[in-house]
């Protein structure tokens, strides 16, 4: 029997379609032969009269309405769609439309053929009619029943993980819907504490509205998941929600937020992991909505993770020019991808140039903003892994690129008159461990110092902490971690950090820019410090996971492996002084001393000459010396 449904779901889908139709043939005769002439005719004759014959006599009245059914199946395109997707709701209504007019174009045909129309056997022909149309319609439902139970016998096995929908209203049951014929997901109920909907259902599945549901849902199925159907919801409510789910370690998914499925970006049943903004205890940043109309923008470091989110948010602005300036030949070919596509589908005007180069090279720097004519540039072009520029090879490297290439960008800037260059910075430059905190605390100050001199030229500084899901941040390394069972890997328990997304902070950064009076230092509300540890827990049970103590029992070690070369536990924004408030409420000015121009001078000569041979020795001597709060970290 096994081998026959087999070779059943091996045929094609046109002698699949075929199949079907012979089968609503077949029903409609059967309909026809109860509700019809037939049966009727030989209990009047008493049964003396054969099944053959009053099929003989009567063939139109069954074959014409049967044609007509079919042919309205086929036109309105029922026999298109797959059997398994047939109770969905357009193919529903198309069956009870096909069953309506098999029923009716009968009593048509036998009212006609019969001369009855205006006898007392009208009233009956009608309701045979209904008849006949409501039984068709719940044959038709028996035979795809039956078909999609023996062409996907899994279905009924239950064997897909198991998946609790959370939130049963219209969001809910449209995902429900979505997903249902989907083989690997068994949906075991709804869950909404609602009153109204106690101890209701949807399409037979039950609405679980208590706790105490949900703690014996995870005590039957140990690999719940559950699908969060409430697209709707604030920030706030939301982050409720999954901190009461935390608990009972369940792995946690949602819908695409309700903008993403209103602009047709997302579709209902593309269930994502939860966004970090689900778990940190913060507020989301508002998009910007600056204006670049008519401006040149240039954007160093286009290809990496600020610069690239830059580059998007700045398109939205409708500038007349945007420069990308990348080293990395891969990275700005990736960014060229995605961006070209973005143009393509907004239809935008604006004209995009793509420029390799170095920071470094003035001559590359001054040929390609005096070329293009350059208005505002955002300078994201850094080196900013701690480990690797503190990584003895790597020290020069990390000095030329972060404070030389920062000093010739702006000092390009300044002979070209450009009017404005906004300088990305990092918490690091505030008191720092390590040799890329100390560089880009140099490059600050090299900017302010460009800055006070005689020019047309507008310089700031921004500074923000560690953002999310940039290369090499810690969330996508826990997400990996946990996804490949663990053990996910911290250096301290003790640490904490700040936290923003890519989006947030490039926002910022150009709300920023527009709020430079010359010299300034931004620095981005980033919320309260979180601890690494406190968010590694957090992501291993919303993913459904465990926390297994020393090794003990089932689930993923969390293991502390110790602060990396030039970390530390903790992360400032401020050196000194109070934070001073700006229009925008997430951004702050700080006033912060610098060295004359000429000390500075004499600094960057020394650091310079240093860093040609590679002296390391005396770099960290320079650096210890200029550097306020800088000093050496050493982790055992």
């Amino acid at each position: 029997m096994y081998k026959k449904f087999s070779l059943l779901r091996s045929l094609s889908r046109r002698y699949k379609l075929l199949i079907l139709s012979c089968v609503d043939a077949i029903t409609a005769l059967i309909c026809w032969i109860i509700f019809g002439p037939p049966f009727s005719t030989m209990i009047a004759t008493n049964f003396e009269v054969s099944l053959a014959e009053i099929i003989n006599q009567n063939y139109l009245n069954f074959f014409i309405p049967t044609f007509i059914t079919l042919l309205y199946f086929f036109y309105s395109g029922f026999y298109r769609s797959t059997i398994r997707f047939s109770d969905s709701r357009d193919l529903i209504s198309r069956a009870i439309i096909g069953s309506i007019v098999f029923g009716f174009s009968w009593g048509i045909v036998y009212a006609t053929e019969y001369e009855i129309i205006r006898n007392q056997y009208l009233l009956s022909t009608i309701l045979k009619s209904v008849l006949m149309a409501y039984v068709f319609y719940a044959f038709l439902q028996i035979s795809r029943d039956t078909a999609r139970i023996l062409l996907n016998p899994n279905r009924s096995k239950s064997i897909g993980r198991p998946v609790l929908i959370y939130g049963a209203g219209a969001a809910g049951n449209e995902l429900y819907n979505s997903i249902k014929h989907n083989t690997d997901i068994n949906i075991i109920g709804f869950y909404d504490n609602s009153l109204s909907l106690k101890g209701a259902e949807i399409n037979s599945i039950k609405i679980y509205g208590k706790e105490k549901h949900l703690k014996q849902l995870t005590l039957k199925y140990p690999d719940l998941e559950v699908y969060l159907a409430i697209p709707s919801l604030g920030l706030s409510e939301r982050r409720k929600i999954i901190s009461s789910l935390e608990s009972y370690k369940v792995a946690v998914r949602t819908m695409p937020a309700l903008h993403e499925l209103i602009a047709n970006e997302k579709k209902m049943a593309e269930m994502q992991d939860l966004s970090i903004d689900d778990i940190l205890p913060r507020h989301r940043v508002k998009r910007s909505e600056v204006s670049f109309f008519g401006l040149t923008l240039m954007i160093t470091g286009a290809g990496g993770s600020i610069g690239s989110e830059l580059v998007r948010q700045a398109l939205e602005g409708e500038p007349k020019k945007i420069v990308l300036f990348e080293l990395s030949e891969i990275n700005l070919y990736s960014i060229q991808e995605e961006i070209e596509s973005i143009k393509i589908s907004k239809n935008s005007p604006v004209e995009l140039i793509y420029v390799l180069g170095d920071v470094k090279s003035k001559s590359r720097l001054k040929e390609i903003i005096s070329s293009h004519k350059v208005d505002y540039i955002y300078h994201a072009a850094a080196y900013k892994h701690v480990p690797i520029v503190e990584y003895h090879e790597n020290i020069s490297e990390g000095l030329k690129n972060n404070i030389f290439g920062t000093k010739a960008l702006c000092e390009v800037a300044s002979d070209c008159n450009v009017k404005k260059v906004v300088v990305i910075s990092t918490d690091k430059a505030v008191r720092p461990t390590n040799i890329m905190g100390a560089s880009k605390r140099l490059a600050e100050m090299v900017v302010q110092s460009i800055d006070a001199e005689e020019n047309n030229t507008k310089f700031c500084i921004v500074r923000f902490g560690n953002v999310i899901n940039s290369s090499g941040s810690v969330i996508p390394l826990f997400r990996k971690q946990i996804a490949q069972g663990g053990p996910v890997t911290i250096t301290h328990k003790n640490v904490t950090r700040y936290f923003m997304t890519i989006s947030e902070a490039s926002s910022l950064v150009i709300q920023a820019g527009e709020h430079a009076n010359g010299g300034d230092v931004f620095i981005l509300d980033m919320g309260d410090q979180v601890k690494i540890i406190d968010l590694a827990e957090k992501l291993i049970y919303l993913s459904g996971r465990n926390i297994s103590h020393d090794g003990q029992g089932e689930g993923i070690e969390i293991q502390e492996i110790g602060l990396r070369p030039g970390e530390k536990l903790y992360e400032e924004l401020l050196i000194s002084g109070d934070k001073l408030k700006t229009e925008n409420n997430k951004i702050f000015r700080s006033v912060e001393k610098y060295p004359s121009k000429e000390v500075l001078t004499k600094v960057l000569d020394d650091l310079y000459n240093a860093s040609l041979s590679n002296d390391v020795i005396q770099i960290r001597d320079i650096l210890k010396i200029n550097v306020e709060g800088f000093k050496e970290v050493k982790h055992e």
